[in-house]
């Protein structure tokens, strides 16, 4: 797998199964598209999965979605599906506080939510620091000031946003991932005409020599020994 995800581009999590259980697949190699509500979109050999069907099966998919929960919840549950995190979680904390069947289940429920989501953003922030991929940085702080306005949490992504855009050398490791992202982009598209993958390579290499002291370096040599086999 490893040689594959290097030569397409792949930054996507990749799981493997050693046991296929459970999914109802006939036969190897068999892809399903799982989309972010946990739905399963698309399922067919990997080789007819493109980049227009992943499109369009993912186009009607929730950013946001949550269960069924009692009436006094569902003001929250409706703020989050719309992506009003500070909202969803005021609304719940006041259902909760007044009680009643399920609610406290419930709310709990659209509180978990928020704070799952909010971490996440959080996580790709601090992992995605460490790795030097700004551009997933800059998009996950500006997640949380969209869909958190007002709240602390906004405040928070706002200054970290303001500190890092400041930093010469953040700006520096964000222009070289576009220029890395770029070179993979046309690796894609040179697959399989070995003239042009070599004109790659030597791209690769250049970028190399310029950026060799980036944290893109290393995922620019994973790129230019896939490119080279």
């Amino acid at each position: 797998m490893q040689p594959f995800i290097l030569a397409n581009g792949i930054t996507y999590p990749v799981g493997i199964a050693a046991d296929q259980a459970g999914w109802g697949s006939g036969g190897i190699p068999h892809a399903y598209l799982v989309g972010p509500d946990g739905v399963v979109v698309w399922e067919g050999h990997p080789a007819e999965l493109q980049e227009g069907v992943i499109e369009d099966a993912t186009r009607k998919a929730k950013d946001f979605y949550v269960r069924k929960v009692v009436a006094e919840v569902k003001p929250a549950a409706a703020a989050f599906e719309k992506g009003k995190l500070s909202e969803a979680k005021a609304l719940a904390e006041a259902a909760k506080a007044k009680g009643g069947r399920g609610v406290e289940e419930d709310a709990d429920y659209i509180l978990r939510r928020v704070a799952e989501t909010l971490a996440f953003w959080n996580r790709t922030v601090e992992t995605s620091s460490a790795e030097g991929q700004y551009g997933d940085v800059f998009d996950a702080l500006g997640k949380i000031q969209k869909h958190c306005p007002g709240g602390e949490e906004a405040t928070a992504a706002a200054a970290k946003e303001k500190e890092l855009k400041a930093d010469p050398a953040v700006l520096a490791e964000l222009d070289a991932w576009k220029k890395l992202d770029r070179l993979i982009e046309e690796s894609q598209r040179a697959e399989g005409d070995e003239k042009k993958l070599k004109a790659v390579a030597k791209k690769l290499e250049k970028f190399l020599e310029a950026n060799g002291s980036s944290k893109a370096a290393k995922r620019a040599r994973q790129v230019l020994s896939a490119v080279r086999k």
